[in-house]
């Protein structure tokens, strides 16, 4: 599970903003639910962002984004390529390096990773542990001038450290370390490849596929998929799949190479829901096949796209963010997903969500902690960078805290947390 994730300078991340997924061990709100004891940890099994459009929460999710994929793809780089970096543009500060850091639990494990880079190199990198019985160690530390390791708790680095092999400036340490049979290195990779997931919610045709193939491959998924699919009162609840075949005569002429033999090795799934044929008595007389992706409507195509990523983190206690949840959905099946996270029946491995969302009817005590609300906004005062502001950081005009007993969507509309949009014109005439 995550328990924080830190960014700086990073496309309209300004300043440090960090993030926290600890719950807050002073409030006992929703019965003390909605989060999961990992290593002495109480960790929150959902986290929503609120706040108006470009306040830059896409961004603070696809930094999350970029920080996975630089970590996953090191290993490629060559020595002369350039690595992915977006930074702050709107500060007449001097160039500086991107800066990302995860902290998380790992079985009984706690990790804390994290680089900063240019385009050019890597500037820093550090990784911290901390075992079962053991204190807090600093297993690597990497600077553009020397690297420091432990080297009784992380021998695996020892042969880069001394130059035996070199590091290209380009390159994680960690993920050579990897390459070259670490297991402590491995892990943290294996980690960030396989843990963290993020996706949009705008573009679900991204993980369609993933949702048609663990339908048509993994048969002790599909159970679990399918009552994912039932329980949202979508209008069936039978899918079966179909890989299609790949004739390459009826392929565009001209096309890549490389892109047929992808068509080939992995040929489109279509997946057809099937629906009772009623006669005018209401009595079912058959059953009428509809390809998902042509018949279907928005939300409904949504939501079983959706179902493979959550059936898969629920069911491997992993972390899923979704930009834009409520996109496309009524707000009841938007709160029917986050009780998903939220209730350990339904969440028995630990799992997290971490989603945006404009749906303010999820601003409810029975829906969400105090400690599971972010408010995301850009200010004058920041440069017109990001800032993030939990709930419970608020302070409104009376001085007093957020308080349970409060109506966290009235408030929020009114602006006593910020994060919405203003305007100069009212309309006032239309109230007349």
């Amino acid at each position: 599970m995550i328990t924080s994730f830190t960014a700086e300078n990073y496309r309209s991340i300004d300043e440090e903003i960090k993030l926290s997924f600890e719950a807050d061990t002073g409030i006992k709100d929703m019965n003390n639910k909605g989060f999961t004891i990992v290593a002495n940890t109480r960790v929150l099994n959902a986290k929503a962002f609120y706040g108006a459009n470009s306040s830059g929460k896409s961004n603070v999710f696809k930094a999350i984004g970029r920080m996975r994929g630089i970590i996953i793809h090191s290993v490629r780089l060559n020595d002369n390529e350039t690595l992915p970096y977006d930074a702050f543009l709107l500060s007449d500060k001097e160039a500086r390096p991107t800066r990302f850091e995860m902290s998380f639990v790992d079985g009984t494990d706690k990790f804390t990773y994290g680089f900063s880079y240019t385009a050019q190199r890597i500037e820093e990198e550090w990784l911290i542990a901390k075992f079962p019985k053991r204190s807090l160690k600093t297993l690597m530390r990497r600077t553009p001038d020397m690297i420091e390791i432990d080297e009784q708790n992380y021998p695996e680095g020892l042969a880069i450290k001394e130059g035996t092999i070199p590091l290209n400036n380009n390159r994680l340490f960690i993920s050579l370390a990897a390459q070259l049979g670490g297991e402590i290195s491995k892990r943290v990779i294996e980690w960030f490849r396989t843990k963290p997931n993020v996706i949009s919610g705008l573009r679900d045709s991204d993980f369609s596929r993933y949702t048609k193939e663990m339908l048509h491959t993994k048969t002790d998924y599909k159970d679990e998929i399918l009552d994912f699919i039932s329980g949202m009162d979508v209008g069936f609840r039978e899918v079966t799949t179909e890989q299609e075949l790949i004739d390459e005569k009826m392929l565009p002429k001209g096309l890549p190479a490389e892109i047929v033999a992808s068509l080939k090795e992995h040929p489109p799934i279509v997946a057809y829901a099937k629906h009772s044929k009623i006669n005018v008595d209401g009595e079912v007389v058959g059953v009428v096949d509809f390809d998902i992706d042509e018949r279907e409507s928005d939300g409904t195509r949504k939501l079983f796209n959706l179902a493979g990523p959550i059936v898969d983190t629920l069911r491997q206690g992993k972390s899923l963010f979704v930009d834009e949840l409520d996109a496309q959905l009524h707000p009841l099946l938007s709160r029917r997903i986050v009780k998903l996270f939220n209730c350990v029946e339904t969440n028995p491995h630990g799992a997290q969500l971490i989603f945006t969302t404009h749906d303010t009817n999820m601003l409810s005590k029975k829906l969400l902690r105090r400690d599971q609300v972010v408010f995301v906004e850009k200010t004058a005062k920041t440069n017109y960078s990001t800032k993030l502001t939990p709930m419970m950081s608020i302070t409104l005009d009376n001085g007093a805290k957020p308080r349970t007993d409060s109506n966290y969507e009235k408030n929020y509309l009114e602006g006593k947390y910020g994060a919405i949009p203003y305007f100069e014109d009212e309309f006032k005439s239309c109230n007349e």
